[in-house]
């Protein structure tokens, strides 16, 4: 009995403390935010890298899904007669229900393991090391403009 509870109390104490540095990490670079002037051309710089890019990726998908939904949809509406409502039904699908998902989880996968490569290469390189050495604070000029 003894030992589950301290194979608990461990779990619960391993989470806290991840959770604890994870929110000192959010708060030393939701401080670090640089002003509007001065952050300014890495934000555009974050949001074209971000956003821009990842639209032929969206645009793609969202080309290849539609055309499967309409290759299965007027499979099933040609045994009832109503083919010429698979446009109708492809658009409302798409746009309605699956679009939205969809983008969101391009988006995320795309931005997330672009920033994620980007952050990695700039540690081993040791790109860090040296803003640090120079007296920029990395939370402000690196994590600062992404988050």
């Amino acid at each position: 009995m003894i030992s589950w509870l301290r194979i608990l109390g461990k779990a619960g104490l391993g989470w806290l403390s991840i959770s604890g540095r994870a929110g000192v990490f959010i708060a030393s670079a939701m401080w670090g935010l640089p002003n509007i002037r001065k952050g300014l051309p890495l934000l555009t710089k974050q949001l074209y890298s971000v956003g821009v890019l990842s639209l032929p990726i969206v645009v793609v998908s969202g080309l290849f899904i539609g055309m499967v939904m309409s290759l299965q949809g007027y499979s099933i509406l040609v045994d009832y007669a109503s083919e010429q409502a698979v446009g109708q039904m492809v658009s409302l699908s798409l746009v309605r229900e699956l679009g939205p998902v969809v983008t969101a989880l391009l988006f995320a996968g795309r931005a997330g393991s672009s920033l994620t490569a980007e952050i990695g290469l700039m540690k081993a390189t040791e790109q860090i090391t040296s803003l640090e050495m120079l007296g920029v604070d990395p939370l402000r000029y690196v994590m600062a403009p992404r988050l």
